[in-house]
């Protein structure tokens, strides 16, 4: 372990605010573009409070962000972060330094 305990952090808080089904599924409909919290609210069917609930957890980590719409500034859109999802997997990143493959059911030799 190189004891970047900053990612380590990071790392955490995206898996815990990704731990909840409601904030997970959020975050896959989120995935196809960006949505207004209404519109999620009906594809999701859940109650407005709870979605405002798991979307500021989800904004506290660092994976979900709020805009606002450029053409008149009253409605606001959902979207994931751009690589908040990345390197959570710290094994996907790591290269074997030499592979050793141990054969024990070999009928050849």
């Amino acid at each position: 372990m190189n004891g970047d305990w900053s990612d380590l952090d990071r790392r955490a808080a995206v898996h815990s605010a990704l731990g909840d089904p409601g904030r997970l599924a959020i975050v896959d409909a989120l995935t196809l573009g960006d949505v207004s919290p209404s519109a999620l609210q009906e594809a999701l069917g859940m109650a407005s409070n709870l979605l405002a609930h798991h979307v500021k957890v989800l904004e506290r980590a660092g994976v979900v962000r709020r805009v606002r719409s450029e053409g008149d500034r009253r409605r606001s859109y959902l979207s994931v972060v751009p690589d908040a999802l990345t390197g959570l997997n710290p094994a996907a990143s790591i290269a074997a330094a030499r592979v050793v493959f141990v054969c024990t059911e070999n009928a050849a030799r």
